[in-house]
């Protein structure tokens, strides 16, 4: 599988770019919801440029859930929803309501959280999903009912192509080879190289 690093500073920069494309569509969001943890930073930028932009004494309300996949015996992907830190049951009808991750791939966790919030009585029109990295799979046989509305970057893909593992650097440390580690960490920062060291000393020991 072919890797991608994105620095922490593209992404941040990627999402005020996106921030402020999804602010001049119209779309001023009451909640952000991040999903944890790909979406807690791009999303913490997103939460600061509308704060910075918002001219209402209302503020932008930032809250996370946290959701995990799994595959069940007959091996399907299954989400976990293990807690949100602003529960949906206190939206209300006219919030606008931004959901943020760090990528759209297989697109269950988006879409059984989109769900959940529309459930709530928040009309799609007023939910939008942003995220980094959109992969749409053209030829994918049935395409789930939420995609995202926003996206840095859209890759449109065939199932038959060879995937691309994207790391984000702004949070991602694990599943790393040596070599990625020195290109990526430790030629920036060698005091990293002890650091990262005693990490992985430490996991061996478990």
């Amino acid at each position: 599988m072919k890797k991608e690093f994105i620095s922490y500073n593209a992404v941040r920069n990627n999402a005020l770019k996106l921030a402020h494309l999804i602010y001049h569509d119209g779309f001023t969001p009451d909640v952000i919801y991040v999903s944890l943890r790909g979406g807690a930073y791009i999303g913490n930028v997103i939460s600061e440029y509308f704060k910075a932009v918002r001219t209402t004494a209302r503020p932008v309300y930032y809250a996370a859930v946290v959701a995990r996949s799994y595959m069940d015996v007959r091996e399907t992907e299954k989400i976990m929803i293990e807690g949100w830190t602003y529960a949906p049951e206190h939206l209300r009808v006219g919030d606008k309501v931004l959901l943020v991750d760090d990528i759209f791939d297989s697109g269950n966790t988006i879409n059984v959280l989109a769900d959940i919030i529309l459930a709530k009585g928040i009309p799609r029109h007023d939910l939008k999903v942003a995220v980094h990295d959109y992969k749409y799979f053209y030829d994918k046989s049935e395409q789930l009912p939420i995609q995202p509305d926003y996206w840095c970057r859209k890759h449109e893909l065939s199932l038959q192509d060879e995937d691309t593992w994207i790391h984000y650097m702004s949070h991602e440390l694990i599943g790393l080879s040596t070599q990625e580690l020195e290109d990526y960490y430790f030629s920036h920062d060698p005091e990293l190289r002890h650091i990262i060291g005693m990490i992985n000393e430490d996991r061996r020991g478990l």
